[in-house]
């Protein structure tokens, strides 16, 4: 497989993948999202006081103090009383009145006298619930509910016998949140409806008495940097409210709950709340009591009370600053996946030099490592959340990362899988190749160490066979190229599969000669325990192997009988095979510079088995064998043929011949 066919392959993985998530969207990945947000929120959110917003808590201390809730409707008319005195602008009440009550009048003059927002809750159908307490009031004056707005399935509001003593129009806002699936509040329906007329939260319908705004009205995003849905006032007192495609507020959670500044209502009652604290504030009356059940989860806790969602949307109303997911959000993912898949394409296609090693003076190009991607699909993904948190600080945008992460991130990890894949076929094949010309240990070992000039060798005990064509060259002269070629190629052949059988190495093919080695147990110790780890195979002791090695040098003598051309053509000596043997030490290895070395075993051993070959056709006997390996054979099959000086040495040696009587005979 070819590099651009491993990166379209993972292209098209990344494709199908963000394809099928896009589609399909499962569960995990939405939550995994909105957890994400949340590490957002913590790490982005003020923790300077925040005193344009002021929580009144009716705590547990108040409880103590004040009383079990619900408080007379004196106190409740007294609360709201010191709330004026204070110098609060605005009353918001996260408080519902839903039973009539001795002192309704007393309540009403406060009511009517102070003008706050009061608090009206909602039963979603998913949520259950279908009671329908109380008088519902502050109805938009929509002439109907439209889309995207949901049904409710039934309310919780404030006693008719309340309202009927208030003067028109009553302010009022839904306090009813939507649960996610984790149970944790990150958006709040902007509007709710109930019998078609449509119902403001909390947050919108305080923001609109604050600002005394006449209307709302209702239109789509007009630009994909827009929300689905906005909800635009009549007065322009605040930017337009960006709502989700189901008509939700993404609740901003700026602030840390810590930044609000919270009175207890007891204080407040009993006027220990410091001078100028509320002046000229918007003042939220809610409960932290465990009692009152109005206890939430957030992302900053796992129980808070539910005033803080009406907190966050004020101050996100105040500031212009309510979150929402943009129309082009999905396109910007998709921009996001295809700039992260561009950049795998410029990485794959990067090379740089590498210093290559001082015996070799040179510098490699080589590739970006592919098998990196992986962590360059994780650092993309840490990239793309970053930029989300950029977006959310800067934008309001809620985006979205983890969708193109993972499109890039699947990406980067089957190209990693694939490009390993392939290397290791390609190293595979390349081995293959290296051990057709080289001795397998040897093309295992080259095809995982780098270029190197230095020496690499050792000496052995090794049984050595040289077997050589005679009368060839005078053959390949005298014959086309493709009989002597089909000649050799036979022989090789040949020599191969026997050597390889009795548990031998071919060593090198020397023009019409071959050299085989066997290498036996005791060297193979004496190696490891020098520390070396070039692996070779174990032709067992020094005897095994001699025996080894003769009846491989008897085998492929008779082997070669049928092969070699017989008669010999006109004018020319017969072809004959010359077999040279001999055992003792040998040093095998690499030698050469780094840009071109060769493998080779040498030393006495070889050169006497070489020098023997020389002598067969002189002594009239195919197979000789030097006086080493005949003290292995312990003189089994052998003649002696005397000492003899051979060329090049300056010692005589014996020589043996291996009597070679038929194929029955061989290797007893």
């Amino acid at each position: 497989m070819q590099r651009w066919g491993v990166a379209t392959l993972s292209l098209l993985v990344a494709l199908v993948s963000y394809t099928l998530l896009s589609l399909f969207q499962p569960a995990w990945l939405g939550a995994t999202q909105e957890l994400s947000t949340d590490w957002t929120w913590r790490l982005l959110s003020k923790t300077q006081d925040e005193r344009r917003i002021i929580l009144v808590d009716i705590d547990e201390r108040s409880l103590k103090e004040v009383g079990p809730w619900p408080w007379p409707r004196e106190t409740q008319a007294k609360l709201l009383d010191k709330l004026a005195e204070q110098g609060a602008s605005l009353q918001v009440l996260d408080v519902v009145f839903t039973a009539g009550q001795l002192g309704d009048d007393l309540l009403s003059q406060a009511l009517n006298k102070h003008k706050p927002v009061m608090a009206q809750a909602f039963a979603l159908p998913q949520q259950g619930g279908l009671t329908q307490v109380g008088q519902l009031s502050g109805a938009l004056d929509w002439p109907s509910c439209p889309a995207p707005f949901g049904e409710a399935s039934g309310f919780l509001a404030n006693s008719l016998s309340l309202l009927q003593q208030l003067t028109p129009p009553v302010r009022a806002g839904h306090i009813t949140p939507r649960l996610s699936q984790d149970g944790l509040v990150r958006h709040q329906p902007a509007v709710l409806c109930f019998e078609d007329k449509a119902y403001l939260a909390l947050g919108l319908a305080a923001a609109g008495q604050g600002a005394q705004i006449a209307s709302w009205s209702l239109q789509r995003g007009r630009s994909w940097t827009e929300a689905p849905w906005l909800i635009t006032s009549s007065s322009g007192a605040f930017q337009p409210v960006p709502l989700s495609k189901e008509g939700d507020i993404r609740v901003p959670w700026w602030s840390q709950p810590d930044s609000f500044v919270s009175v207890s209502a007891a204080d407040l009652l009993n006027g220990k709340v410091p001078k100028g604290l509320l002046s000229n504030a918007w003042v939220l009356v809610g409960s932290s009591a465990f009692g009152l059940n109005d206890t939430i989860a957030t992302p900053f806790a796992s129980a808070a009370a539910g005033m803080f969602v009406h907190a966050q949307v004020l101050t996100g109303m105040v500031d212009g600053r309510l979150p929402f997911t943009p129309v082009g959000a999905g396109a910007m993912q998709v921009m996001a996946a295809v700039l992260g898949l561009i950049l795998l394409l410029l990485l794959s296609s990067l090379s740089y030099q590498k210093q290559g090693t001082a015996e070799a003076n040179s510098n490699v190009s080589t590739p970006f490592p592919v098998q990196l991607f992986p962590i360059v699909g994780a650092a993309w993904a840490v990239a793309l959340w970053l930029a989300n948190l950029a977006v959310l600080q800067s934008q309001a945008w809620v985006v979205g990362w983890l969708l193109p992460a993972l499109a890039v991130f699947i990406a980067s990890l089957a190209w990693g899988i694939l490009e390993h894949t392939k290397s290791r076929i390609d190293r595979d094949r390349l081995y293959t190749h290296l051990s057709s010309y080289l001795p397998a240990p040897v093309a295992a070992a080259l095809a995982l160490q780098p270029p190197s000039s230095a020496i690499r060798a050792s000496t052995r005990m090794v049984s050595v066979m040289f077997a050589d064509i005679r009368n060839f060259s005078a053959y390949c002269e005298a014959r086309p190229p493709q009989e002597a070629a089909a000649v050799l190629h036979a022989f090789f052949s040949s020599a191969t599969r026997v050597v390889e059988a009795n548990g031998g190495v071919i060593e090198a093919f020397q023009g019409d000669a071959v050299l085989a080695v066997w290498y036996s147990q005791e060297s193979e110790q004496k190696q490891y325990a020098n520390g070396s780890k070039r692996p070779m195979p174990d032709s067992g002791s020094e005897s095994q192997s001699a025996k080894r090695s003769i009846k491989a040098a008897a085998e492929l003598y008779l082997a070669m009988q049928g092969s070699l051309p017989d008669p010999a053509p006109e004018g020319l000596e017969p072809l004959a095979l010359g077999v040279g043997l001999e055992c003792g030490p040998a040093m095998a290895g690499s030698f050469g510079l780094a840009s071109r070395r060769t493998h080779m075993v040498m030393g006495r051993t070889v050169s006497i088995a070489s020098r023997l070959v020389e002598m067969t056709a002189d002594l009239a006997h195919p197979i000789l064998v030097g006086e080493g390996l005949a003290a292995q054979l312990a003189g089994e099959n052998l003649k002696s043929m005397g000492t003899f000086l051979l060329d090049g040495l300056r010692v005589p040696h014996h020589v043996y011949a291996y009597r070679l009587l038929d194929a029955s005979s061989v290797g007893e």
